[in-house]
């Protein structure tokens, strides 16, 4: 029964309520309603965050960042991080990372240093590290890729492998914090400071301590480069211009320190020097090869200094052109390299040794064809490349810096490609003469060591040449070294591939390999063969359309038997003139090379000088120079062509007590190369080599005769029409009889003479 009144009473009550809210709906609709003036305080305190900014677009890598940074490291002491006692490690690191949105993304990094922990111990270590970082200006202000100044949070793990003389290798890992305030000194270029600190696992410096932890703290200076200006990833390629050979051809020069070995120990004993020079070309903008070649010393503890020559051949990928396109503006490129090695080793064992190669350059352009660069390396070849070998493999790392030259593709190279006349190279003065001096180092000193060069090249192409040259080097060490040699070169006009052919330029640059070899005199009577790679930069300094200054640095590894080293590193820098002679018009053309009645025909010289005898040069009792003097008279049959008969007089000083006097008469047949190659007779400087056959004899023991030979170059200056100043060296030899019976043990004895004289023409 209680339940069918309630139902009733359900029914009734719902019934009423809705015909009471039937005329106040209506009466809603015509009458105006009151506003609510009252505020919910909660629909404002507990609002809603805003949400996290993103990128319009995201793919892995395209706003990804590189950065190097170096700066002190501290670790705690027995008095606590900044104790008395606390001293200042170091570390060096590389990282690269990419952001996912404008306010957080991620890098990895590898670091190397030293800690100075507790007990004055000095581990050495290598890291790698994973860091969360947070922009936190993008956080505040969003993100802004113009934006010249950014604050960035940082937090992360490390672990790291340490070791130090006298103990095995360990490990140790832990936690840190930082804050990294950067600079952005271009859009994609910046730097900043970034101290931090960490937490880590007991025994990072090697020493166990009762709070079963470690601290860490360093401050990092750093500069970073950011992909396409942290824009994205545009990848454009298309100013990239690769239509020529010449186009982005590249080389470089430079030097560095490296060293072989798996571990630290007697780090300092192993680091030596190197040089290094290299080609290559980029074959798309982001894709290039690069042959290398290097020479260095290789220095091992309680084991003898060797010598090696390396040769590598990468593939360079730039990061640029991969991720944000071809810029040939960019200031900052990041070449990622890989190939392979080859390394020949002096010593005993095994000479050659394959390996492998990895590297990381980067670049900072100067300009769009001259660039500096930072390139950290490694190397890995077999155990058998050590004196002392104990694992599989020997590392080799080292760090090379150094000046890189590009020849970039271009529109106005494409518009003289198109319209060179290739019969102004052929009417150009392409052979040349190169009297050159310098001084030059081997085995890391110096002394008053002396070189002189002469020699012969043509030019084969507006960019190609090639060249011969007779060397003269000396040691006034106590070795008393002495060498002639032959060298044959090829050179490479950098300058004609950088901007055309153009014979009127004032600054010419040329790059040169080849080989020498020759005869060498040292170490009190030892005589033996000498030969060698070599190669330099040759710098044309234009005076006149026929006259450069030269100025030649070079570098060459010569094999010396017996010598302290059997393979000897030499670098030498070298200056002089060069002498430009012009094709022959007249012979081209089929014309008379007879001189006519209207040019002298005779001439007479007078010339004298300093001279050294081979029986004295090389003794230290005597004095080595001597004096001697010259008459000769002449006459040119043509233009290039002529006969001489001469007297000379040497007076040579033979002992302390004793004095030789040796006259020769000789005849000589002169060809000279200037008018050979250039007719034009308002010329002032001829080269003319000559050689011929005479007779000699000496005051000696009642005198004695012998046959002679004679061979010299003659450098004539015209002073006026008729009158010459000129620079004759010659060499002449004959019959050791000559010297008074004094017995020696080769086949002949000579002088090497260098006189001044005048010419006149009649």
């Amino acid at each position: 029964m209680n339940t069918l009144k309630y139902i009733k009473y359900t029914i009734f009550s719902t019934c009423g309520i809705l015909g009471l809210t039937t005329p106040v709906a209506e009466a809603a609709t015509t009458q105006p309603q009151a506003l609510d003036s009252t505020m919910n305080a909660l629909d404002y305190v507990l609002q809603r965050p805003a949400p996290s900014e993103r990128f319009a677009s995201k793919r892995f890598g395209d706003r990804m960042f590189i950065s190097v940074e170096g700066g002190p490291d501290w670790m705690h002491t027995n008095s606590g991080i900044t104790g008395a006692s606390s001293k200042a490690g170091y570390r060096a690191g590389l990282t690269i990372g990419d952001w996912i949105t404008p306010v957080h993304g991620w890098r990895v990094g590898i670091s190397a240093g030293r800690h100075f922990g507790v007990n004055d111990t000095k581990p050495y270590f290598a890291g790698l590290s994973v860091d969360y970082l947070m922009n936190l200006s993008a956080l505040l202000r969003k993100d802004n890729p113009g934006r010249r100044f950014e604050l960035i949070g940082l937090m992360g793990i490390e672990g790291q492998a340490l070791h130090r003389e006298g103990h095995m290798m360990w490990a140790a890992g832990g936690f840190r914090i930082g804050l990294q305030p950067r600079v952005y000194l271009t859009r994609s270029t910046y730097m900043y400071v970034e101290p931090r600190i960490g937490i880590y696992t007991d025994g990072l410096d090697d020493v166990k301590t009762w709070h079963k932890y470690d601290w860490n703290a360093s401050v990092m200076v750093g500069l970073g480069y950011r992909m396409n200006g942290g824009t994205g990833l545009h990848v454009d390629n298309s100013l990239f211009i690769g239509e020529h050979f010449r186009d982005n051809l590249f080389v470089s020069v430079g030097g560095g320190v490296l060293a072989l070995g798996n571990s630290t120990n007697n780090l300092r004993d192993r680091i030596s020097g190197f040089g290094t020079f290299s080609v290559g070309k980029w074959f798309s903008a982001p894709a290039g090869l690069r042959l290398s070649l290097s020479g260095s010393e290789i220095r091992e503890p309680r084991s003898d200094r060797r010598w090696s020559a390396i040769a590598d051949v990468d593939f360079m990928w730039n990061l640029n052109s991969a991720l944000s396109g071809y810029d040939p503006d960019r200031k900052i490129e990041t070449n990622v390299v890989l190939g392979a090695s080859g390394a020949y080793v002096s010593g005993q064992g095994k000479k050659f040794h394959p390996g492998l190669h990895a590297a990381l350059q980067g670049i900072w352009n100067v300009s769009q064809s001259v660039g500096l660069y930072l390139e950290p390396q490694v190397r890995v070849f077999g155990r058998n490349i050590s004196s002392h070998p104990s694992s599989r493999v020997t590392l080799m790392p080292g760090v090379n810096i150094g000046l890189i030259y590009r020849f970039r593709g271009s529109d106005e190279y494409n518009s003289y490609k198109s319209t060179f006349n290739y019969e102004d190279f052929l009417g150009s003065r392409r052979y040349f003469v190169d009297l050159l001096g310098g001084v030059f180092m081997r085995s890391r000193k110096w002394h008053p060591n002396g070189v002189v060069s002469l020699g012969f090249g043509k030019w084969l192409t507006p960019e190609s040449a090639w060249r011969v040259s007779g060397e003269y080097a000396s040691i006034s060490e106590s070795s008393s070294y002495r060498s002639l040699a032959l060298s044959a070169d090829y050179m490479c006009s950098l300058s004609t591939l950088a901007g055309g052919f153009d014979d009127t330029r004032g600054f010419d640059l040329d790059a040169f390999v080849g080989l020498t070899a020759g005869a060498a005199h040292y170490n009190r009577g030892r005589n033996s063969l000498v030969w060698g790679p070599r190669a330099g930069l040759r710098g044309r300094i234009s005076v006149s359309p026929a006259v450069d200054i030269i100025i030649e640095p070079q570098a060459q590894v010569l094999s010396i038997p017996h010598y302290r080293h059997k393979y000897n590193p030499e670098f030498r820098v070298l200056a002089g003139v060069s002498y430009k002679l012009g094709r022959r018009r007249q012979a081209m053309k089929g014309e008379s090379n007879l001189i006519t009645d209207e040019k002298p025909r005779n001439f007479v010289n007078l010339s004298g000088g300093p001279m050294l005898f081979s029986e004295t040069v090389f003794s230290s009792n005597v004095r080595k120079v001597s004096w001697g003097g010259e008459i000769s008279v002449g006459r040119w049959l043509t233009d290039a062509s002529g006969l001489q008969l001469g007297l000379n007089y040497d007076f040579i000083r033979r002992n302390r007590r004793q004095d030789v006097a040796i006259g020769t008469v000789k005849l000589d047949y002169m060809l000279n190369f200037t008018a050979l190659f250039n007719d034009d007779d308002s010329r002032r400087f001829d080269i003319v080599p000559m050689i011929g056959i005479g007779y000699g004899w000496s005051d000696r023991d009642n005198g004695h005769h012998s046959v002679a030979l004679d061979a010299g170059v003659r450098a004539s200056y015209r002073v006026t029409d008729r009158l010459d100043v000129t620079l004759t060296p010659t060499v002449t030899a004959w019959q050791p009889k000559l010297n008074g019976g004094v017995g020696n043990t080769h086949h002949f004895i000579g002088v090497g003479r260098l006189p001044i004289g005048v010419s006149y023409r009649f």
